[in-house]
């Protein structure tokens, strides 16, 4: 007895040796079932097919001595015949269809993928025809038998003939329900292998893949062979934790929906996703279809979204207390300056102040620089000599990078002045020393050097970045581990940290980088691995004899008034200082506690020259109160305080255009002399214009 396995012989007539080759590929998987055989001509099919026993034939349509049409004809229907063309159409189907083939069938990859499903298909249907033709060949002779028979017989003929109707009639049905099964498979491998989403088969009874999408091979990192017949486990794709729970859910519920976990590509990396597992049938079998949504993004915009809300809230509590500080500053160095102007320049106590008034003024910068991170405040951008800022801030960045690194600073003789809000610039140096400092946890060397240079058309074509001119420039080096370029190309995007989780916000570097913009400059970074970073700050720089009229305020005589002042300020201290500033310099004084006072107090006195009124009160607010006055009085002279933030005034109360408005902390001779340059001027009836 032959113990050879049974396989089922095929003879392919293809004159394209590249079509040939494909639908080899496409019993390749099976090759254990299949014996192919090729033939490239008619003559040759013909001559095959009367020697060989093949099960089936596989033609091309078009052929070099003719169709595939006239092989189905000239083999004498023994042999089943599949059809192929690479430009199929309608007619061209009736005609082979006509001519006794089995099927017709469109050139396409997925065809070829496909072959020993459709050549199963076509012995399964020959099967069945050779069945109907056994049943049509027997009742053909029964009725030439019944022919000599009496009429009874005839009836018996005519049941058989309506028997083999409804044969007919079955075999239409079933082909027409493979035909869409058929289709069916071929729709849900195609949305299947090219869904956008992560997509899976595998055995219910332990989790082995069966079967994965082009999505799950470009997500994992594994190819198709790594996966397939391995269990999730093996694999590593899902840990224990989270298959415990998936099968728990399932075997619970009887499907998965939505179950939050974390997948495991190949790398180490981690995939924040979504679970939903359904049962379906695959060949009589059930089986369990995976999807998994990749959520990771997602996830890292919702924390980006909560760490943006947190900044949220210590920007509305830094805009809320900075009134509060500035009232204390504005005691602090209005005080200051008064007794400054007291004590002769050599006496004893002189320097003491100047201490206290240095760091009321420091105190100041604090602020502003606070409420600069929040974006609660202004740039307040004044000509600065940058050598006394960066001597004044060293002391600062040394106690922010602490003792294992030593700092280096260098100034230039002559002094470079530049345009700038010194509050940020200090936070700018700060921010660069603090991301210095976690470069270097073993300790290191920071330097920071001042310099001016030139900018030429050579320097901005060969650097790419940067305009024509003069600029004062702010280098900060460090001896830390460096980056890669990668790291180096986002180190400015917002929200983006090599920091582990709770130790770096992500926007240190990109306050940086937006301080600088705003004022005019541009900003650069040379880093390599294990060599350090330095960052080049540009800052356009002011000539000196751009300077004139930029000294300090001074007090002098012309300050000096007899006049009478409404001051309406709710912080006694505040309103201490200001009546003895204004006492001291001639002016007589009438005091309210709040807007509504204020207005009752301008009512009762005609001789008042100026209202000097804070914005933000109790029981009335300045703007209230101001329009009230200036109904009693159009031409009222007033003069606006505050050490809230712009922002928060005008969610309080919108003024208008021409208000005047001076912001807290104020020093003294500026109070002077603001309060001088209103009552010299002409009085004026306000206007009801559009809003600041």
């Amino acid at each position: 007895m032959d113990s050879s396995p049974q396989f089922k012989r095929i003879l392919i007539v293809e004159d394209d040796e590249s079509h040939a080759e494909l639908i080899r590929r496409g019993f390749s998987e099976a090759s254990d079932h299949y014996r192919l055989t090729v033939a490239t001509s008619m003559q040759e099919a013909l001559a095959r097919v009367q020697s060989n026993n093949f099960d089936i034939v596989l033609t091309d349509y078009l052929l070099p001595d003719g169709k595939g049409v006239d092989l189905v004809l000239k083999s004498g229907q023994t042999t089943p015949v599949v059809i192929m063309t690479s430009h199929g159409n309608e007619q061209l189907a009736v005609d082979a269809m006509k001519a006794g083939a089995l099927d017709y069938v469109v050139k396409m990859p997925e065809v070829f993928e496909a072959m020993p499903r459709i050549i199963e298909r076509a012995l399964r249907e020959w099967d069945l025809m050779l069945e109907h033709k056994h049943a049509v060949d027997a009742l053909l002779l029964q009725t030439r038998q019944l022919e000599h028979e009496v009429a009874e017989r005839q009836i018996a003929q005519e049941a058989l003939q309506a028997q083999a109707v409804l044969l007919q009639n079955e075999i239409a049905e079933r082909r027409q329900a493979q035909e869409t099964q058929r289709l069916s498979e071929e729709k849900f491998s195609k949305a299947f292998d090219n869904a956008p989403m992560i997509m899976t088969i595998t055995m219910r009874e332990n989790g082995t893949l069966l079967d994965v999408n082009n999505r799950f091979l470009e997500v994992s990192g594994w190819c198709r062979e790594d996966v397939i017949g391995k269990t999730t486990r093996e694999v590593g794709w899902i840990n224990n934790d989270d298959r415990a729970i998936l099968f728990e859910t399932l075997n619970r519920e009887g499907h998965v929906s939505g179950l939050a976990l974390s997948l495991h590509p190949r790398g180490g990396r981690t995939i924040k996703a979504e679970l939903y597992i359904e049962t379906i049938t695959v060949d009589g079998s059930e089986r369990l279809l995976g999807i998994a949504i990749d959520v990771t993004e997602r996830h890292k915009l919702e924390e980006q979204l909560r760490h943006s809300q947190k900044l949220e809230a210590v920007g509305l509590l830094a805009g809320g207390v900075a009134h509060d500080f500035n009232n204390i500053l504005t005691v602090i160095g209005g005080y200051c300056e008064m007794l400054k102007l007291d004590l002769a320049p050599g006496h004893p106590l002189r320097d003491k102040v100047l201490q206290i008034s240095a760091a009321s003024e420091r105190a100041s910068n604090l602020t502003r620089s606070l409420l600069a991170f929040s974006r609660k405040g202004e740039v307040k951008a004044v000509p600065t000599d940058l050598n006394l800022l960066l001597r004044g801030v060293e002391k600062f960045l040394q106690r922010i990078i602490g003792e294992d690194i030593t700092l280096s600073t260098k100034v230039p003789e002559r002094a470079i002045w530049a345009v700038v809000d010194s509050g940020q610039i200090d936070q700018v140096l700060m921010n660069l020393a603090a991301n210095a400092r976690d470069a270097m946890p073993k300790g290191g060397s920071l330097f920071v050097e001042l310099e001016r240079q030139e900018i030429d058309a050579g320097f901005v074509q060969a650097h790419g970045f940067g305009t024509p001119g003069s600029y004062a420039l702010l280098t900060v080096s460090d001896t830390g581990q460096g980056m890669d370029e990668e790291t180096r190309n986002r180190i400015f995007d917002p929200f983006f940290t090599t920091k582990v989780s709770g130790k770096g916000t992500g926007l240190g570097l990109a306050i940086v980088y937006g301080i600088v913009i705003q004022h005019k400059g541009f900003v650069n970074v040379y880093s390599e691995p294990g060599v350090g970073s330095t960052f080049r700050i540009y800052l356009p720089v002011v000539e000196p004899q751009q300077l004139a009229g930029t000294e300090a305020v001074t007090v002098e005589a012309e300050v000096r008034g007899c006049e009478t002042i409404l001051v309406a300020e709710d912080d006694l201290y505040v309103l201490d200082l200001v009546t003895n500033v204004l006492v001291q310099y001639g002016y007589s004084i009438i005091h309210a506690a709040n807007g509504e006072e204020a207005v009752q107090k301008f009512q009762e006195n005609d001789q008042i020259a100026l209202v000097l009124m804070d914005i933000i009160m109790p029981v009335m607010n300045g703007k209230e109160a101001a329009e009230k006055i200036r109904r009693l009085r159009p031409e009222a002279r007033i003069l606006f305080t505050s050490g809230y933030t712009a922002e928060i005034i005008k969610s309080r109360c919108e003024l208008e255009e021409s208000a005047e408005l001076i912001m807290k902390p104020v020093k003294p001779a500026l109070l002077l002399k603001k309060v001088r340059e209103m009552l010299d001027r002409p009085p004026r009836i306000s206007g009801r214009g559009g809003k600041a």
